[in-house]
């Protein structure tokens, strides 16, 4: 049973929260997958025997976990630019380190691969010790409602987020998964080249 099989996540079901944590823990070390923690939130809840706050409480806090793991190797690729590309990027680290907490908090909110948002803030040197309660905050939302969505109108629950792995075959996940990450791969790539104290300057934008 491998990890894009949706029987994997729907079985950790039956460690209860722990189970929740560790499908929320591992499914954001996936990266540019949507929502392979859904399942579980929805299969506990509607089988009566998790409660919506812990469980929501529970898989935010994995996910974040998951996700900052995810970020600081993102942030590792750093190393590999050159000076002229982090002089380059110099004035967009400025932007991102005062406006990033958005793009953070809305992204993870959403049941939407975030990772594309997470690589270009690490490439941008946002710091990790706003980057988990940004997170958590965002991921609480979102499993929040999954887990009400579960238990007050569990017919419709699935159709209020992406289902990830669960609604897709592995092979699907692994394509989207290997697209979505070399389209992120092209656009980190078109950020570094980019002259973005021009760029600030001409949209009026002093950081």
């Amino acid at each position: 049973m491998s990890l894009f099989d949706p029987e994997f996540w729907t079985s950790l079901t039956m460690l209860g929260y722990a189970g929740v944590f560790s499908a929320s823990f591992l499914g954001s070390l996936l990266p540019f997958v949507s929502g392979p923690y859904i399942p579980p939130i929805l299969i506990g809840i509607i089988a009566g025997k998790l409660e919506p706050i812990p469980t929501a409480l529970i898989s935010a806090a994995g996910a974040a976990s998951g996700k900052l793991i995810l970020f600081n190797v993102f942030k590792g690729g750093r190393r590999l630019l050159s000076k002229e590309s982090l002089e380059r990027l110099a004035p967009l680290e400025r932007l991102i380190r005062k406006y990033g907490w958005i793009a953070i908090l809305l992204t993870a909110a959403t049941p939407v691969p975030d990772d594309v948002v997470y690589l270009l803030i690490a490439v941008g040197g946002y710091r990790n010790m706003y980057f988990w309660p940004l997170v958590f905050a965002g991921k609480l939302f979102i499993t929040t409602v999954v887990a009400f969505a579960a238990l007050y109108w569990s017919d419709l629950a699935c159709l209020l987020v992406e289902c990830g792995p669960a609604g897709l075959s592995p092979e699907s996940t692994i394509i989207f998964a290997l697209m979505s990450a070399g389209a992120a791969m092209v656009l980190v790539y078109i950020v570094t080249r980019l002259d973005w104290q021009r760029i600030l300057t001409r949209l009026s934008l002093h950081v």
